[in-house]
């Protein structure tokens, strides 16, 4: 790793990466002036974003859509959203954004969507808006998140408390063969459920995370049961296909290749960068033109829906960042670069010619589908943007101190 160790992917902090608020290195690669791309960051972040804070509910609103200028009620949008607001304070030093994401945060925890009744075998759990369903996907979120606000926090008890409580959901996940999800039913009505969306690399990421919080080894090796698992779901191709085993999903797609890639660097077992490695150069031979990667995929490589989730691509750059400093492998920071400049190409700026960018709620920040499907923009999409530009401004100014890149097929 560059910095210390670290398993979060909220800030280029958690990397050991420092602001790169000088540097040139970046502005050269994306073709477009540092200084204006740092600009855009700070304008979705104190302009836009803003405007989708419900000072009411204490939250972020969910999807918002121009055409009625209406939000949906607060939701899990609120897993992510707090990550940029994170990364915005590891960046800027402003106080009043973690203030904001200690708001969000708590708001989870009140707001009935995380299950911390005793009697209940998902306790710890998130669940699904409106669902009975408790998903280690956003489990998994809401620990990475609380393990931040922690480590920025020491004195707030109960940021470390809830990580805890929803990590016991995760081993529970892991001691039934890694299953998706728990569905509440009620009294002798519950199940653990392998059908829907698998999470394992957010599982591993979070199992780590909480690992290097406590000094716990039973989190190390429930991270390794998961990896272990995870290893059986890859397709010959190198593909991980994780909806049902059947499809490949592009908003599943970068935490499998950032969460094997830190068990390499936390076991030293090579096999999980292998199948990083593979899974990423699936990515190198996907990618469209324009950066992307279509948001579904079956298993014969036909794509099933060309539609791409935007905040998706930004993410799966951070990933290839991540496996490009464990292996110098100089393909994968090179489609890293491209899905940096796709954020640029859809961000909604003035001159963008974007539809609704007189909106506040909607100019500088990123539509929810490209091409357009419900014209919506929300908080959890601009997170993915701004992070991966953040990252690969820092990232990039680190190459210059850092070690010789290996540039091999180990």
């Amino acid at each position: 790793m560059t910095g210390d160790r670290n398993y979060s992917v909220m800030s280029p902090a958690d990397w050991g990466l420092t602001p790169a608020l000088h540097s040139e290195d970046a502005g050269k690669a994306l073709g477009i002036p540092q200084a204006e791309i740092e600009a855009r960051c700070r304008s979705t972040l104190f302009e836009w974003l803003p405007h989708h804070w419900n000072g009411t509910a204490g939250a972020f609103g969910g999807h918002y859509d121009p055409r009625s200028r209406k939000f949906e009620p607060p939701q899990l949008v609120n897993l992510i959203a707090p990550w940029l607001l994170i990364a915005g304070y590891d960046r800027y030093e402003d106080s009043t954004l973690l203030d904001r994401a200690v708001e969000t945060a708590d708001w989870l925890h009140d707001s009935g969507h995380v299950v911390t009744h005793p009697m209940s075998i998902a306790m710890g759990g998130v669940l699904e808006t409106g669902s009975p369903e408790a998903w280690t996907k956003y489990t998994a979120e809401y620990v990475l998140l609380n393990i931040g606000l922690a480590e920025r926090l020491p004195g707030e008890e109960r940021f470390m408390e809830r990580a805890l409580q929803s990590g016991r959901f995760l081993v529970q996940a892991v001691r039934h063969r890694c299953a998706v999800k728990y569905v509440v039913r009620g009294r002798l009505r519950e199940t653990w459920d392998h059908h829907g969306w698998q999470a394992f690399g957010r599982m591993i990421e979070a199992l780590l995370s909480l690992y290097t919080a406590t000094g716990d080894a039973d989190w190390r090796r429930r991270a390794v049961e998961t990896g272990e698992a995870a290893l059986s779901l890859q397709g010959t191709d190198g593909c991980f296909r994780l909806i049902n085993g059947e499809y490949y999903n592009s908003d599943l797609a970068a935490d499998p290749i950032r969460g094997l890639v830190c068990l390499t660097e936390e076991t030293g077992d090579g096999r999980f960068v292998g199948a990083a490695r593979r899974f990423a150069d699936w990515h190198l031979q996907m990618q469209s033109a324009n950066g992307s990667w279509p948001l579904t995929v079956d298993d014969e490589d036909i794509v099933v829906s060309p539609t791409v989730g935007p905040g998706d691509i930004p993410n799966i750059g951070i990933s290839l960042l991540r496996l490009h400093e464990a292996t110098g492998y100089a393909p994968y920071l090179e489609s890293a670069i491209r899905a940096f400049h796709y954020s640029l190409d859809v961000q909604i700026t003035p001159e963008s010619g974007y539809p609704y960018r007189d909106d506040p709620a909607v100019l500088w920040g990123f539509w929810s589908w490209m091409p357009f499907y419900d014209y919506t923009v929300s908080a959890d999409q601009a997170t993915h943007h701004v992070r991966g530009l953040f990252f690969i401004m820092d990232y990039l100014a680190s190459l210059r101190d850092a070690r010789p890149l290996r540039d091999e097929r180990a």
